[in-house]
């Protein structure tokens, strides 16, 4: 938890990952004493189409999830939708509906909807338009990197269906299953007045939270509405992305003449740009994501 210069509190959570309930290596109370020890504020724990229970631990604020799949084929969409928060019982007697039918069920039961790892699942985007009523995606996927996986980032689908208009704010989560280095490394930081279970999922349909391995970020934008300043603490990278293919100054490093470390950096829009996100690198090699902004209006 840390508490911002204009005096909101923003609350440190892993919204999905999985226990020996499903597929995990660790019992859910081990994988709750390990987000504890880590400085978590909240934990959701979400087992194949298996429900977690509501505050399930004194450590830290726990609520109910779930993560639902459908695998008919490739070519047709292998979708994973975790479910975050519900108030009541998703029906799981409902194996092979869609990834609409799944998104839908969990908003029926009080949740909000995330897309999972969609470079892992290899969702494009013609596969994910069509889909409703999701809160999110996952920009970045811990246990899909190495060396389990080695597609951990959604980041460029994410900037092909903002192109597109679709703009779906992202998170970043563990998907945590071995405990062999997939755990605490990528979640969200979140903006409540009040820490629970209808709070949370309240700022989740609110786009109230930002990706992160550890970054921490503001922004704001010129008066002018011409251009956008991001402040950080010591980065060693910031860069914008767009939907205009090229850009000369998106990227603001040493190799580009920046000097180190980076506290803030102001990117001014192009014409023909109609969205903006962008991504922070500590000099650990950790990121941060903003969700992409719609420019539009401006």
């Amino acid at each position: 938890m840390y508490t911002d210069e204009k005096g909101f509190v923003w609350y440190k959570g892993n919204i999905h990952t999985h226990t020996t309930r499903s597929d995990g290596k660790r019992s859910p109370d081990e994988v709750i004493d390990i987000y504890a020890d880590n400085g978590y504020d909240f934990l959701v724990l979400t087992d194949h189409w298996r429900q977690s229970p509501d505050n399930e631990s004194e450590r830290l604020l726990t609520i109910p999830g779930i993560e639902l799949d459908c695998s008919p084929n490739v070519l047709d969409g292998i979708f994973h939708i975790v479910g975050v928060g519900m108030d009541k019982e998703v029906d799981t007697s409902k194996r092979g509906i869609g990834a609409q039918e799944m998104i839908d069920e969990i908003r029926r039961c009080g949740g909000a909807a995330i897309l999972a790892h969609p470079a892992w699942s290899l969702n494009t985007p013609e596969m994910i338009l069509p889909l409703k009523n999701i809160c999110a995606l996952e920009i970045y996927n811990t246990v899909s990197d190495k060396p389990h996986n080695a597609r951990p980032d959604s980041s460029l689908i994410s900037d092909m269906l903002s192109s597109r208009g679709r703009m779906i704010p992202v998170v970043a989560t563990d998907d945590a299953h071995f405990y062999d280095g997939d755990q605490c490394k990528s979640f969200i930081y979140l903006k409540t007045d009040v820490l629970d279970r209808r709070h949370i999922v309240a700022a989740l349909e609110q786009g109230n939270f930002y990706a992160s391995q550890g970054p921490r970020f503001s922004y704001e934008f010129s008066a002018d509405k011409k251009s956008i300043k991001v402040r950080c603490a010591d980065a060693r990278e910031v860069a914008f992305f767009s939907d205009a293919v090229w850009s000369a100054d998106r990227v603001f490093c040493e190799a580009k003449g920046n000097k180190l470390p980076i506290n803030e950096a102001e990117y001014r829009f192009k014409s023909n740009e109609t969205f903006i996100r962008f991504e922070i690198t500590d000099f650990e090699g950790r990121k941060a994501w903003s969700s992409p902004i719609s420019l539009s209006d401006f």
